[in-house]
């Protein structure tokens, strides 16, 4: 005779249920087409705080890597393993109601970003206060990079440590810190720059916004 525990969820389930349901209405994001450009780096600064929360919460509940990849137009996209098992490097467009909708709002893209080293595993974790040590905050402008970066989540929870430039149309800036042992993201102010100066990032080719929606190879990242 079954046990009746074996129908039963455990802590850990109910726990990431109960966050992915959070998130997800964190996604059900306010039509922000009146607002100012201040507000509107502010809001994206905000989801890309979620978009980091949703992609490793999916990665530990489904079990396979994310990862959300810093196009070069300024724009981000989520993406995950076609299958774990049976094709670990072929990765595609992230699928689901939180990934409908763009995450970075019309006068608003990342502008630079910088990798920083990797901390320990979050099992590992026993104080919170922990901090990087100095760094030289140096992001690099995307369009020096030569494939395009991007932060990796993976099923046991660790996910690579990153900062990031989000810039706005009028040269206004916010700096994302990703600490990939805690999987938190602290925003702060960024240095601003003349709107004379600003220049945005070129969109996509229509023969490369195709290609981005096709099965995308690790080996294309690295």
């Amino acid at each position: 005779m079954r046990s009746s525990l074996a129908h039963a969820f455990t802590l850990l389930e109910l726990l990431l249920v109960m966050a992915l349901l959070a998130m997800m209405l964190a996604f059900a994001w306010p039509n922000m087409s009146g607002t100012t450009h201040a507000e509107q780096l502010k809001e994206s600064a905000r989801r890309m705080e979620t978009l980091v929360a949703m992609c490793r919460a999916e990665a530990m509940n489904e079990g396979r890597h994310y990862r959300i990849v810093f196009r070069a137009d300024g724009s981000v996209r989520a993406k995950c393993q076609l299958d774990p098992l049976k094709a670990p490097h072929v990765y595609v467009p992230a699928y689901g109601g939180w990934t409908r909708t763009e995450v970075l709002l019309e006068s608003v893209w990342v502008a630079a970003v910088q990798m920083l080293p990797d901390g320990p595993a979050p099992i590992m974790i026993v104080d919170e206060r922990l901090q990087f040590p100095d760094m030289e905050i140096n992001p690099t402008p995307l369009e020096e990079f030569e494939q395009s970066p991007a932060i990796e989540f993976q099923p046991d929870g660790a996910c690579d440590s990153v900062r990031w430039v989000l810039r706005d149309d009028r040269g206004n800036g916010r700096l994302l810190t990703l600490d990939g042992r805690l999987g938190r993201v602290t925003v702060e102010e960024y240095a601003s720059i003349r709107p004379e100066d600003v220049q945005r990032p070129k969109p996509l080719s229509a023969e490369a916004e195709a290609e981005d929606q096709k099965t995308q190879r690790v080996e294309d990242f690295e």
